[in-house]
């Protein structure tokens, strides 16, 4: 196998792998040769030298076997001894274009009205005959309140015996459902199964919900079923959230959509009435920037849909804890999206929203749309359970 590399480097033999100083010096046919015969761990092994093989085909910018390493499903969020991911360590656009998602439908909603309810702030049902289009309900006509996000917050916000009997009640459960879905969307033929594998062992071992968020992030079936099948995984997202509290998100995000005319008339409808409140019902990404949300709803991926262009523009005013940042905060906090050109943040079930403004842009027809998140009132578990009941 040593004769494979063809370079003048010199380097001692054991300092690092054959396989490192090949992706270091470019050698493309060393790199094929041996890539088929090595492990996962061996790939993406950190190398005495502090980085991985794609840290080092990255930072001397071998562009083919960047995107053959990635092929392969190689890590993207290992960090090198400086703390940084590969993609950091880019110093071209070629090299940060290969770590590109390809076109996916990630930061934008297909149907606008089935990822928010209608509710009212104070836990009032509202009354559906006041001209809100029938649509809006569909699907959840009797989830009429914000019971469901005041309870989650406070199973979150809980400690000592409550939250231990919860916690024991619904971990299990939640863990089991999530590894059932895990193995049916990412099988072992799939190109991110080994990364989802330790992904998810970490998770159902340490209950590791960085790893969970990561996983979430990979380009896979995964994502997409969650958008409606999320219950397990928010479960686990919600039972940890104070242990993300350093990521919950303060700022502006974006995320892109498409309307009917009737799905627009919904949210007038809403910001004529200040008093109600859209609540989330599911998982949705949204990018700290617009040009990201936007490259989702340009007309070329709409050829054949007269719906109308919209941009979410999600205004976080204070601290939202269910809104969380995967990208990188500081060197204690790494980012945790494998794919940090989209800038992702995630935003979870059950968080508010009011409608603050709609505007439509003459020139090219695009809609804006701002929501401003609304804290969830902070009401004892037990009298939420009690209210969910009656």
């Amino acid at each position: 196998m040593g004769n494979v590399i063809r370079k003048k480097t010199e380097y001692k033999i054991g300092q690092a792998s054959l396989f490192y100083w090949a992706c270091k010096e470019g050698d493309i046919a060393a790199v094929r040769q041996m890539l088929p015969n090595m492990t996962y761990e061996q790939v993406n092994q950190l190398e005495p030298l502090g980085s991985t093989a794609l840290h080092a085909a990255v930072f001397y910018n071998h562009p083919h076997i960047v995107r053959l390493l990635l092929e392969n499903g190689c890590s993207r969020t290992t960090l090198n001894r400086h703390g940084a991911t590969a993609y950091e360590e880019a110093s071209t656009e070629e090299i940060r274009a290969l770590f590109n998602r390809p076109a996916s439908d990630r930061f934008v909603d297909e149907h606008m009205t089935q990822t928010f309810q209608l509710v009212n702030p104070k836990g009032n049902s509202v009354d559906m005959k006041d001209g809100i289009p029938d649509d809006w309900f569909k699907g959840h006509t009797t989830a009429n309140t914000a019971y469901e996000s005041q309870f989650m917050h406070a199973v979150a916000d809980s400690s000592g015996v409550f939250k231990k009997l919860v916690q024991n009640r619904i971990e299990a459960e939640s863990k089991e459902q999530l590894e059932q879905l895990v193995s049916r969307t990412i099988t072992n033929d799939h190109q991110q199964y080994e990364n989802a594998k330790r992904l998810h062992e970490k998770v159902r071992k340490k209950s590791d919900m960085s790893s969970l968020l990561t996983m979430y992030t990979l380009e896979t079936p995964f994502y997409r079923t969650l958008q409606n099948e999320a219950d397990s995984f928010a479960t686990l997202i919600y039972l940890h959230l104070a242990e993300l509290k350093d990521r919950a998100y303060k700022g502006r995000a974006y995320r892109g959509g498409r309307m009917t005319e009737n799905d627009i008339r919904a949210y007038r409808w809403a910001l004529q009435r200040p008093e109600q409140v859209l609540e989330t019902r599911t998982i949705q990404s949204m990018s700290l920037n617009e040009s990201v949300a936007r490259s989702f709803i340009q007309p070329e991926r709409q050829r054949h849909d007269r719906r109308n262009r919209v941009m979410l523009i999600f205004d976080f005013s204070e601290t939202c804890p269910t809104a969380i940042n995967l990208n990188r905060i500081s060197e204690k906090l790494p980012a945790l999206s494998a794919h940090q050109d989209e800038e992702e943040v995630l935003l979870l079930p059950f968080t508010l929203f009011s409608v603050r403004e709609i505007k439509v842009d003459s020139k090219n027809g695009e809609y804006r749309i701002t929501l401003t998140y609304v804290p969830t009132p902070k009401v004892a578990a037990v009298t939420i359970a009690h209210n969910l009941k009656e």
